[in-house]
């Protein structure tokens, strides 16, 4: 069921299904109500299980008076719960498109000078924006060999002495001269 909840704090818990993501981030960051559109999350979800990266979510539901408040489309699919802006830092743009139509995205907004990519979930397909540059590949790294602890001459706590002998060594340190 489809609901607008007043503030997303209202929204219960126990019926949240998609550990990506909290309300409070989908939530519109101008009133702080919150509309899920499961269908809609339920994409956005199997987005972020097949990147495999967090995904830093600018702008999920927002209400009609932020989203001209904000500049928004007048008919944006922001309003209707269906639509994600997200942030490219950690995503290698064209990868997360090709990604974000796999699993079932019907439009894509591209927004470089901003650094984040619309997806959303209307009936129809639909393409805007203009291209991020071609970033270079980040490199593998070769796999760091396991580490070999190096040994530590310790005195366990309980035998005797071990406090006195710390004493003298100190003591040597600071005495040569």
């Amino acid at each position: 069921m489809i609901k607008i909840y007043a503030n997303w704090k209202d929204y219960p818990m126990s019926e949240w299904r998609w550990p990506s993501f909290s309300p409070q981030e989908i939530a519109c960051r101008g009133t702080g109500r919150l509309l899920v559109v499961p269908y809609a999350m339920d994409k956005l979800q199997a987005l972020r299980d097949r990147v495999g990266k967090p995904m830093i979510v600018n702008s999920g539901y927002r209400s009609p008076e932020h989203n001209r408040a904000v500049g928004g489309a007048k008919n944006s699919m922001h309003m209707k719960g269906i639509a994600f802006d997200v942030r490219m830092d950690n995503h290698n743009p064209a990868d997360y498109i090709a990604a974000a139509k796999q699993v079932g995205f019907t439009a894509i907004g591209t927004y470089p000078r901003q650094g984040f990519v619309h997806v959303d979930a209307r009936g129809s397909a639909a393409s805007w924006g203009d291209p991020f540059p071609k970033r270079p590949a980040t490199p593998d790294f070769a796999p760091e060999p396991p580490r070999t602890p190096v040994p530590t001459p310790t005195a366990p706590a309980s035998s005797p002495g071990w406090f006195a002998s710390l004493i003298a060594a100190i003591l040597r340190i600071f005495t040569k001269g």
